[in-house]
């Protein structure tokens, strides 16, 4: 996206919250709104919101782990929430800390991917070089004689490993080019964030 673009799209997302902020919260037209949905809402059971929670919280969750899509845990971690600063009381003690360090375990150990291919996912989707089953493909851009071109270098893997452990988990990757140096990459995964070194 070019700069003209991009500063188009700022102005135009400024004038939207600016506009929605005024409308929702400055201007006098939302008192009757503000009405109504407080009436309902005392008419509405808070059962029916917690069932829907605990549904999406827990459906989310499985669906994350038996289809490895990650932003379903986005989901079943905000209604998580949700559903503890509806359900728990909130007083600083220890069971409350408890409760808030299992919450966070649970989903950073959910968040770990514990299949292999994450690592060279990763590593394609974040570096120049994109990997595959037995080598790996450097793609990058040099000027000869005022000229950009591709270059494309052929890597083979000759090391890979991947060790899944319940919380975290290391990911290390070894290449050789065809004139026989040497590339490495090594990285860990919390809470299904890669961190890369090279």
């Amino acid at each position: 996206m070019d700069k003209g673009a991009l500063m188009i799209s700022f102005i135009g997302i400024s004038i939207a919250i600016l506009y929605s902020i005024y409308q929702l919260f400055i201007s006098k037209t939302t008192v009757g709104l503000e009405q109504e949905i407080d009436e309902k809402m005392k008419a509405r059971p808070i059962a029916n919101v917690i069932r829907y929670l605990i549904f999406l919280a827990v459906n989310s969750f499985l669906a994350n782990m038996f289809f490895d899509i990650g932003w379903l845990l986005w989901i079943s971690f905000f209604s998580a929430v949700a559903l503890w600063i509806l359900l728990v009381e909130h007083r600083f003690n220890f069971p409350y800390l408890i409760s808030i360090i299992v919450i966070l375990l649970i989903f950073l150990g959910a968040g770990v991917p514990k299949h292999q291919q994450s690592f060279l996912n990763h590593i394609s989707d974040h570096t120049e070089y994109n990997c595959f089953s037995i080598e790996c493909v450097k793609v990058s851009q040099v000027v000869i004689d005022d000229e950009l071109k591709t270059e494309i270098e052929t890597y083979s893997i000759q090391g890979y490993s991947f060790d899944w452990y319940l919380l975290f988990s290391k990911g290390a990757l070894l290449l050789k080019d065809e004139q026989g140096n040497m590339e490495e990459f090594r990285g860990v995964n919390i809470g299904g964030l890669w961190l890369l070194e090279k």
